[in-house]
């Protein structure tokens, strides 16, 4: 490659600033700077006067190229002939020497070509004015020097003082700098974590739909993890590219540790790790309440034991060695009528099969000179045909069962409102928890029920309620699923109380004065005593203790540990 003049200033200027027989200094470099003076370019410059800067170092010293005052070589021969000789620039060395009466003079030297030239006078020249002075008319190679001056200046404290506001206060921003690292934060956080949440309760573990658990395989996993992983996670790319759903610079945060335990860059890096480290700080939060202490006392028998019957039908007669009968229970004048009765046992069913009398006086039942009372438990099976001829009752034909006519939901679709307008399927869950259903129910017999005829017939009176599918006077074999109902509970002891009160009107109370009989024969609280009615034609209900109205003969029935929970004891 060709020397070229830009090259040979570019290395006196070098040597020039580096060597220390130059004595480069802030006024020597002034005095060689170029100026504009009265219009025209002048050598040498003041502090007031502007500095002409050129782009090329050529036009900056342009005098070095007219050569020597005394003849000779210039700058641009020298060039000429390394380049003839194809020289190259780094066998061109610039020397500069101290002179024995203490100027410099600078010496160019080529090994290839050979050349040892003196260019002090090349680079340099001043002319003695009459007065003495030197006027530079080559100036030397640094005027496009820039030189840094230290300069001062001296404050008076007190006129600082009287004209300026020493007290400044510091502009703060809006938000802290670790707030705004804190919301960068989560920020981040939010632009990181998967933004569809995984659905883990689809198809659930039972028939219908979700269940409020998590959909899970064989193994115990959540079924949709795997393709949540492919689908969100960064690692799923970093580690299985063919498998991959996603770009890499397009993934969140992994889910699970488990899919993140081979890859370096993630292996604590996953919500499930970041979920573990949150849970140190919210265990205040996140624990349960301690559970309450229950200080209430246990409940003691207060007898010693009880008689145990191990079937029904099996019992103790019970008699008056006084007397030919027991006080109120004549079989003859039957008070018992009149003055009404309250019958009360403790009760423990150990099957679903049994049934039979509880306690009796006479029977009510019998089809010759029936008399008396009797409480009795029967079970009805839900797998057994109801016996229902076909067409005749609800539309169930002879072959259905009990569960297939009055289990919850009518699968069956049968016309519950088929015998008059307002009946409806029952609700009330027979046969939803076991096969069977026990109930219990009171029947008296008697010879002389006043009518609203004025007559007095014989009747039988039962604790039959009126119920949605069925009314309480109608015929059919739904009597015997509107008894009252005991839960199948082997180990649960049920307290059982049955009533006959003789100044409940149950004969003269259903009549056309009513508006609608058909809701009353249907509610099973008007026949439990409990509904008064205030207005009938508008049949505007009054809940309370005892009506007048409704059932002479009534069963209820608490359970050992409702008793015991309802009397404040713990069960």
């Amino acid at each position: 490659m060709a020397v070229t003049l830009k090259q040979i200033l570019d290395k006196i200027a070098e040597e020039i600033i580096i060597s220390p027989h130059t004595n480069i200094n802030p006024q020597l470099v002034k005095d060689n700077q170029k100026t504009i003076k009265n219009g025209i370019i002048s050598i040498g410059r003041t502090n007031a006067e502007k500095l002409i800067l050129f782009q090329k170092d050529v036009k900056a010293n342009i005098e070095d190229l007219g050569g020597s005052p005394t003849g000779g070589e210039t700058l641009t021969s020298i060039v000429n002939t390394i380049n003839d000789n194809g020289g190259a620039i780094e066998n061109v060395e610039i020397n500069i020497t101290l002179s024995t009466n203490g100027s410099f003079s600078i010496n160019l030297a080529s090994t290839n070509p050979t050349i040892d030239e003196d260019i002090t006078n090349i680079l340099s020249e001043t002319t003695t004015n009459d007065d003495n002075t030197q006027t530079i008319l080559n100036p030397l190679n640094v005027s496009q020097f820039i030189n840094v001056e230290q300069q001062q200046t001296i404050i008076d404290p007190d006129q600082a003082n009287e004209f300026l506001d020493t007290h400044i206060y510091e502009l703060l921003p809006d938000a802290s700098l670790r707030q705004d690292r804190i919301n960068t934060f989560f920020t981040e956080a939010n632009e990181l974590l998967p933004p569809t949440l995984p659905e883990f309760d689809i198809t659930g573990n039972t028939v219908g739909g979700p269940d409020g658990r998590v959909d899970r395989d064989a193994n115990g996993n959540w079924i949709g993890s795997e393709q949540y992983y492919l689908d969100n996670s960064i690692t799923a790319p970093q580690d299985n590219p063919n498998l991959q759903t996603i770009d890499e610079e397009e993934a969140y945060i992994t889910r699970l540790n488990d899919n993140a335990v081979n890859n370096a860059d993630n292996s604590s890096k996953t919500i499930e790790s970041l979920r573990n480290r949150l849970n140190d700080y919210l265990k205040d939060v996140d624990e349960l309440p301690a559970p309450a202490v229950d200080d209430r006392p246990v409940y003691e028998n207060q007898s010693e034991g009880y008689l145990k019957f191990r079937n029904l039908n099996q019992g103790i007669i019970i008699r008056n060695t006084d007397s030919e009968f027991i006080e109120g229970l004549n079989p003859e004048s039957q008070d018992y009528l009149t003055t009404g009765f309250t019958v009360t046992m403790w009760v423990r069913f150990l099957d679903k099969a049994s049934g039979g009398t509880l306690f009796n006086f006479g029977n009510p039942t019998r089809d010759e000179t029936p008399f008396g009372f009797s409480l009795e438990t029967y079970v009805i099976d839900g797998g057994e045909e109801a016996g229902i001829d076909d067409g005749t009752y609800l539309g169930a034909t002879v072959d259905m069962t009990w569960k297939d006519i009055f289990q919850n939901n009518n699968p069956n679709n049968l016309d519950f409102s088929g015998t008059d307008n307002n009946g409806t399927p029952p609700s009330v869950g027979f046969f939803s928890t076991t096969d069977t259903e026990r109930f219990v129910r009171l029947v008296v017999r008697h010879p002389n029920a006043p009518q609203s005829d004025g007559l007095n017939l014989s009747k039988t009176y039962s604790s039959n309620v009126g119920i949605s599918f069925y009314q309480k006077y109608q015929d059919g074999p739904p009597t015997n699923m509107t008894n009252t109902r005991i839960p199948t509970n082997f180990k649960e002891w049920y307290f059982i109380c049955a009533t006959f009160n003789p100044a409940i009107d149950e004969d003269n109370i259903i009549t056309d004065d009513v508006a609608d009989t058909d809701y009353l024969n249907r509610n099973p609280d008007y026949w439990r005593n409990n509904i008064l009615y205030v207005d009938n034609d508008n049949l505007q209900e009054q809940f309370v203790l005892n009506s007048g109205v409704g059932n002479k003969c009534k069963v209820e029935i608490i359970s050992r540990t409702d008793l015991l929970r309802a009397r404040g004891y713990k069960v």
